[in-house]
C-alpha cells in the first residue's frame, strides 16, 4: 500500500490531536509529525517533506501565509491544505494565490477532509463548500481587465469559471454535456495559453488577471 504521508501545523494541540485522530480511520493516510510553532515545521521539513501539509492561518509567532510562501519556495511539490477558521475571502485569496491547494473550515468532518486530501492529490484545487461560492462570486464582482490578458475563446472562458468554482473535469462535461476529453483539452490550452503548469496554478492566474 502506497501511503499518502501527512504533516500539520496549529497552535492549538487540541486541533493538532482532533485532526490526528481524524486521519488515523484512513489507513492509507500515515502523519508524519504535528507542530505547534513555524520555526519546528520548517527544520521537520528540512529531514523529510509530506505529500500534505495541514496549516493554520493564525498562529502565534508567524502567520500561515508566511509559512506557505517558504514552504512552496523551498519545497513546491508538497501540497498545503490551509485547515483554519478564518473564513473572510481575502485570507482564501492571499492563501491560494501564495501556492495552497486546499482550504478547509476546521467545522470539516472526516469525509470532507478525505476528499480535501484525496482532491489535492490529484492535482487539483479543493475550497470548502461553504466558502466556494461565496469566494466565486466576489472574484466576478472585483475582477479588473488586464491588457496582458491572453485571447480567451467564448467556450474557454465557460470552462474556466467552472474551474474557478472547483469544479472537476466529469462535472464540468456533465454541465456542459461535453466529453471529459473536450474538457481536458481545454483546460490544457487554457493551462497553456495562461503560461502555468497545473490546474492550482491556472486558478491564482485566472484570479489575479481577472479572467475569473
Amino acid at each position: 500500500m502506497k501511503f499518502i504521508t501527512v504533516k500539520a501545523l496549529d497552535d492549538h494541540p487540541a486541533i493538532l490531536n482532533g485532526l490526528r485522530m481524524i486521519l488515523s480511520d484512513f489507513p492509507d493516510i500515515r502523519m508524519q509529525g504535528t507542530y505547534t510553532d513555524g520555526n519546528q515545521l520548517m527544520e521537520a521539513l528540512e529531514q523529510e517533506q509530506p505529500d500534505i501539509l495541514f496549516l493554520d492561518i493564525q498562529l502565534i509567532g508567524t502567520d500561515g501565509i508566511t509559512i506557505c510562501k517558504r514552504v512552496q519556495g523551498n519545497w513546491p511539490s508538497i501540497r498545503v491544505i490551509v485547515f483554519t477558521n478564518c473564513e473572510e475571502k481575502h485570507y482564501v485569496r492571499n492563501m491560494l494565490q501564495n501556492g495552497a491547494m486546499g482550504y478547509l473550515l476546521k467545522t470539516a468532518d472526516g469525509n470532507t477532509i478525505r476528499t480535501a486530501i484525496d482532491t489535492v492529490m490529484e492535482g487539483e484545487q479543493y475550497i470548502h463548500e461553504e466558502l466556494k461560492e461565496q469566494l466565486f462570486q466576489q472574484i466576478l464582482t472585483n475582477r479588473k481587465p488586464s491588457r496582458y490578458t491572453p485571447g480567451l475563446t467564448k467556450r474557454e472562458k465557460e470552462i474556466l469559471q467552472l474551474i474557478a468554482q472547483g469544479l472537476r473535469n466529469q462535472e464540468i462535461a456533465d454541465k456542459l454535456s461535453l466529453s471529459v476529453r473536450t474538457i481536458e483539452n481545454h483546460r490544457f490550452n487554457l493551462i497553456q495559453k495562461l503560461q502555468v503548469n497545473n490546474a492550482a496554478a491556472l486558478i491564482r492566474k485566472a484570479i489575479d488577471m481577472g479572467l475569473a
